[in-house]
């Protein structure tokens, strides 16, 4: 297969030139006594790591606002929960759930403000800004 040079250089060099640093990395690793198991090994980790690497704060303050959003949701009635579910979680169109309801658009609708109207006050009352 032949390939002309501005196809060499647009798709090969790139390839090649990551397979080359992965080596030069390879090597210099085992130059300090890593093997290659251990070399892939922490390629992966450094990977996992890059990607995973919120700080602990941030944890915390996802599992908070979690557990704050589990009460809000714990705070409605079976059916206003079920609608929110449907409606903010799973982003179903408010047409959709009333159809699946056997009920009108407007009476869904209607009761899709009363619920955010309630998990507004719910959050406030905790001191969360809502309009941020």
């Amino acid at each position: 297969m032949s390939v002309t040079e501005e196809e060499y250089l647009k798709y090969y060099r790139p390839w090649w030139q990551m397979k080359k640093k992965e080596q030069r990395n390879r090597e210099a690793m085992e130059l300090n006594g890593y093997t290659e198991e251990s070399y892939e090994e922490w390629k992966e980790n450094d990977m996992r790591t890059e990607l995973f690497a919120e700080s602990m704060e941030e944890l915390a303050e996802k599992r908070m606002l979690l557990d704050v959003l589990r009460d809000a949701m714990d705070s409605l009635l079976p059916e206003e929960r079920e609608l929110a579910m449907k409606v903010f979680g799973e982003e179903m169109q408010v047409s959709e759930f009333a159809k699946s309801k056997n009920e009108s658009r407007t009476t869904v609708s209607s009761r899709k403000q009363r619920v955010l109207e309630k998990l507004r006050l719910f959050f406030e009352d905790r001191g969360f800004d809502v309009y941020k």
